[in-house]
């Protein structure tokens, strides 16, 4: 499905979540933690890009979060604790041009956030590990770009309800949306 059809522009989402304890305890802990780490390092990218100068409006919001969510870890077998997850859309004028360098730089960034937390990336060849905190940039705008460290848009976001119902829940901010009387339109 393309990004379009949802009605998303001038947005950066990600994906946060996390299974086990990190350094500053517990999933639910983990994720509120990371959400305050994830914002600075938002707003110190803006101002990097902006030479300093132009930070958005304090008083207009332009980070929106979802609620936490719990999920069943995806596609493994064997046990693991169930995960929390929160989904962030960014959605500024003063937002960067997506661009690949971007991309990776912000990336980057938050593989430094997640190893801060406390994530082990010795064995990042097997997939679905339980994990202390797991930060994944889902799209921004309509960039689209793949190599062996960045996939954007995140190829399976789609097929994944911890990103999904996150998703809807911040996208009806913005959508006004009615219940229809169908006994008015019977007559």
């Amino acid at each position: 499905m393309e990004l379009s059809n949802l009605n998303i522009k001038n947005g950066l989402c990600l994906s946060l979540g996390a299974n086990i304890d990190s350094k500053v305890g517990s999933p639910i802990n983990t994720v509120i933690n990371a959400k305050l780490k994830v914002e600075q390092i938002i707003k110190r990218f803006i101002l990097k890009e902006q030479n300093n100068q132009l930070l958005p409006n304090q008083n207009k919001k332009y980070l929106f979060w979802s609620s936490l969510y719990k999920s069943h870890p995806h596609g493994i077998m064997e046990f693991q604790p169930d995960y929390i997850n929160t989904l962030l859309l960014v959605k500024t004028e003063a937002f960067p041009i997506s661009s690949v360098e971007n991309a990776k730089f912000l990336l980057q960034e938050f593989k430094n956030l997640e190893k801060e937390f406390g994530r082990d990336t010795s064995n990042l060849k097997e997939r679905w590990q339980p994990r202390c905190l797991d930060i994944d940039i889902i799209w921004w705008d309509n960039l689209k770009f793949e190599d062996h460290i960045l996939t954007i848009p995140h190829p399976r976001f789609m097929n994944r309800n911890f990103v999904i119902l996150p998703l809807s829940e911040i996208l009806s901010r913005f959508q006004r949306i009615e219940k229809l009387n169908i006994e008015k339109w019977d007559s």
